[in-house]
């Protein structure tokens, strides 16, 4: 009886290891496991507010996200601008990125702000070429580099994790760029479970959580604007929160 018994949690055992390396992703270029074509042309707006340890709140910014679908030369590309602002709307920054529709492969990624920084990326599988003067205060740098991974543009933050095929338990790791460290990063990101997210007309959408290992937590819809809410844990139990209006 005990034999048996030991051998039924034997059983169990690998099932649930069998069962959790079944939910987990590792997504690249060649197995195409992105969906893209889920993605419309939308606009989506966010406030975004600190929110500090003890709850307190902050108007930090307010967010624009254009998302268009255009065709070059018979093929299908996803171009997205997004613009932010301080409190007082003065524009701080502006980032674009272009990556093919329907697999998300990024093609370029460039960002640009009022006193002239700026950063571009253009991608080609595993190879990274552009230029930037935002790490060197002015002087402008140029950026060619071979990674071990043909790599996604996290710059599309949620937007990229919109393509996930989404279930409950789901653990996806992508490769990306990481011009911070000067190369390949990866992301894990863990598919939560539904959650009802309220808008601010009073209504509520359907959204998954998803929870990233870049600090960020996001509630993406399957349907346009596509990523609702976001938080940014910061240091000393403080956060970011991002809210579409």
């Amino acid at each position: 009886m005990l034999k048996k018994l030991l051998v039924s949690v034997i059983l169990f055992t690998v099932a649930l290891q069998t069962s959790a390396q079944q939910d987990t992703l590792v997504i690249t270029h060649q197995n195409n496991v992105l969906n893209g074509e889920r993605i419309t042309d939308y606009t989506n707006k966010w406030k975004v507010t600190f929110v500090d340890a003890e709850g307190k709140e902050t108007p930090n910014k307010i967010w624009t996200d254009y998302g268009q679908i255009i065709s070059l030369d018979g093929k299908k590309y996803f171009h997205r601008v997004q613009d932010l602002y301080d409190p007082q709307m003065n524009l701080q920054d502006t980032w674009m990125n272009m990556v093919e529709h329907k697999t998300l492969v990024p093609v370029s990624f460039s960002t640009l702000n009022p006193k002239g920084g700026f950063a571009h990326y253009q991608f080609n599988g595993a190879k990274i070429t552009g230029n930037t003067n935002q790490a060197t205060e002015g002087e402008v740098t140029e950026i060619n580099l071979a990674l071990e991974e043909k790599v996604f543009d996290w710059n599309l933050y949620g937007m990229l994790l919109v393509g996930l095929p989404f279930k409950v338990g789901l653990v996806a790791k992508l490769p990306f760029y990481a011009p911070q460290q000067g190369g390949l990063g990866w992301i894990a990101a863990t598919v939560v479970g539904g959650e009802s997210v309220k808008m601010p007309d009073g209504t509520s959408i359907q959204t998954w959580k998803v929870l990233t290992n870049q600090r960020l937590t996001f509630w993406i819809s399957e349907q346009a604007p596509y990523v609702i809410k976001l938080e940014l844990q910061l240091q000393n139990d403080a956060k970011l929160v991002w809210e579409t209006i």
